[in-house]
């Protein structure tokens, strides 16, 4: 159903004073109740609402027909107030108003030495009983507790329309009903409902009614109308975390934002998502390369095909580090400021420079969007693009370029496009550590793989004692690798790192140094750094008086 349609029955709903029941139901998350609340608030602004008061009740929790009955009552609000929670004051407008109509004719109701569950019992039947001429939602219908039967609840609707002149709106997600409540809806509705409407938004729906028609909004639109999301829940988290990351990205290009965004979109959509057609999670996460399609040894399954051709349709999909800090945003629900601006840096970089015609984005473009006789040309600008932009292009594109090289009998310029990306990013250690990779396992090429670790050898051999330092105050941690190069480094090593460091960066070095001993059940490589340390320590402070003191900080004391 159109959701013009939708909003005509319910404002139609709205301005009559006649009494009337009308259903609204749909899947989870599609925004029955949000869409409700919308056209509800509008129409009250419009002052489009024939009945002067309200009610709204989820049946979430309630285990019988007199706590929803009372829970109507309680919950009741004047026609002006619509768009604010019920509160102390309007509970008790209220009992006020009840005690004012019913007036000396209610003494006779409580007699001398009732009990306080008679009082409870009078004050629940006379609250219903003012029950005339309010327009009640009740929501949640699949989730009413297990003491209340559906057909009660229908019985009281039908009571409430034709005894109270009410207009109920009954609002469920009938896919989750259960078989029992199923049946007496079923077999019901015809003689209780006068209006039944099936709510099922398309994502263009969704984002007109969820969204704003900011720049945000329109942003976020894009995506979501893209990728077919018809979830307002779900787009409702998405707008919240976009929030919390705008701020964040105000200095960099325009596509940085747009990244963010596109990735934020994608990955809620299948964190949260409950469909059959949207990608698995962890699948999405995985996908970390524009020639991942390309691999032999995987065997897609008939559902993992579908998820791959959505995200080819959603500009071809893959992560990056900046979309693994995205990531972690949807995960915990909340952004690492820190890592999230590193990655955000870099990527602006990229975007910089993947402007230009001979770009990595232009020539996996050119692979995947033409059937055209045209392998030289592909070849060509994938071998131009690792000559200008090698800096932004990530290992795990590294090797699916090779692969898809080699694919085409190319195997001596994969050799050279290998050459030359390690010699353009030599000075990036860390990338070379196959073992420590952000995409651990994902470099299959038997060369790159071959020719990564023999730099990662040439460049551990030249780390000296200050950078693995850096490295391991970097990542909070220490493997094996670096504790042995550094149980390697001399006592006078030690020296010179101290000494060479001023400020706050001092304290630091000789914490990392000595932290071994200080925790106990230290391994072998541990114990000789902290004595090495201790030992460079005790020669500093044997300069002078003043070095004494200041290495007595340390716990170091010279005898």
């Amino acid at each position: 159903m159109a959701i013009e349609i939708i909003q005509n029955q319910m404002m139609r709903f709205l301005a009559s004073e006649a009494p009337e029941v009308m259903s609204i139901k749909g899947a989870w998350g599609v925004g029955k109740t949000y869409t409700w609340n919308a056209y509800l608030t509008a129409a009250k602004n419009q002052n489009k609402i024939a009945l002067g008061r309200y009610s709204y009740v989820s049946l979430f929790g309630i285990n019988s027909l007199d706590a929803l009955k009372f829970a109507i009552f309680e919950n009741m609000i004047d026609r002006q107030a619509i768009g604010r929670k019920p509160t102390v004051e309007s509970f008790k407008s209220n009992t006020a108003e009840l005690l004012r109509s019913l007036g000396k004719k209610s003494l006779p109701l409580f007699p001398t030495g009732s009990t306080v569950e008679h009082y409870r019992s009078m004050i629940d039947s006379l609250a219903f009983l003012s029950l005339e001429k309010t327009i009640i939602c009740i929501d949640d219908f699949e989730r009413k507790g297990r003491s209340i039967e559906a057909q009660d609840i229908l019985g009281l609707i039908t009571q409430l329309k034709e005894q109270k002149k009410c207009k109920v709106v009954l609002i469920l997600n009938d896919e989750s009903l259960s078989e029992d409540s199923s049946i007496d809806y079923v077999r019901l509705r015809e003689k209780v409902i006068d209006t039944e409407l099936r709510f099922a938004p398309t994502a263009q729906d969704c984002v007109t009614i969820a969204l704003s028609s900011g720049k945000l909004g329109t942003l976020l639109a894009r995506n979501i109308v893209q990728l077919k999301v018809n979830n307002i829940r779900i787009i409702k988290k998405i707008e919240k975390l976009a929030l919390l990351i705008m701020p964040l990205l105000k200095k960099y290009d325009d596509q940085v934002t747009f990244q963010a965004l596109r990735t934020l979109t994608l990955l809620t959509w299948s964190y949260y998502g409950q469909s059959a057609s949207t990608p698995e999670y962890n699948f999405v996460v995985g996908r970390t390369s524009a020639f991942g399609d390309l691999d032999d040894d995987q065997t897609l399954s008939t559902q993992q095909q579908i998820w791959c051709a959505i995200l080819r349709q959603y500009n071809n999909f893959t992560m990056d580090d900046f979309d693994l800090q995205i990531a972690s945003l949807v995960e915990n629900g909340y952004v690492n400021e820190k890592l999230f601006l590193e990655q955000a840096e870099l990527l602006n970089e990229r975007i910089l420079a993947a402007r230009s015609e001979d770009s990595f984005q232009e020539a996996w473009r050119r692979f995947n969007e033409s059937f055209d006789d045209d392998a030289q040309g592909v070849v060509d600008c994938l071998s131009e693009s690792f000559k200008h932009n090698a800096k932004y292009i990530s290992p795990v594109n590294l090797d699916g370029t090779v692969r898809l090289l080699r694919n085409l009998g190319k195997d001596k310029l994969a050799t050279r496009i290998i050459d030359l990306y390690i010699d353009k990013r030599q000075d990036n250690a860390e990338l070379f550590n196959l073992d420590s990779s952000v995409f651990p396992g994902q470099i299959k090429d038997w060369e790159v793989v071959q020719k990564f670790r023999a730099k990662q050898e040439s460049l551990r051999a030249k780390r000296s004692l200050k950078d693995i330092c850096d490295l391991l105050l970097a990542q909070d941690t220490c493997g094996d690798e670096e504790e042995l190069l550094m149980s390697q480094a001399s006592v006078q090593d030690y020296v010179d790192l101290f000494k060479g460091q001023k400020g706050v960066r001092l304290s630091e070095y000789v914490d990392l140094c000595l932290k071994f001993t200080r925790l106990g059940g230290t391994t072998e490589y541990q114990k000789i750094i902290s004595d090495k340390a201790t030992e460079a320590l005790v020669l500093i402070g044997c300069e002078s008086k003043l070095n004494a003191s200041r290495v007595r900080r340390f716990g170091i004391r010279i005898d």
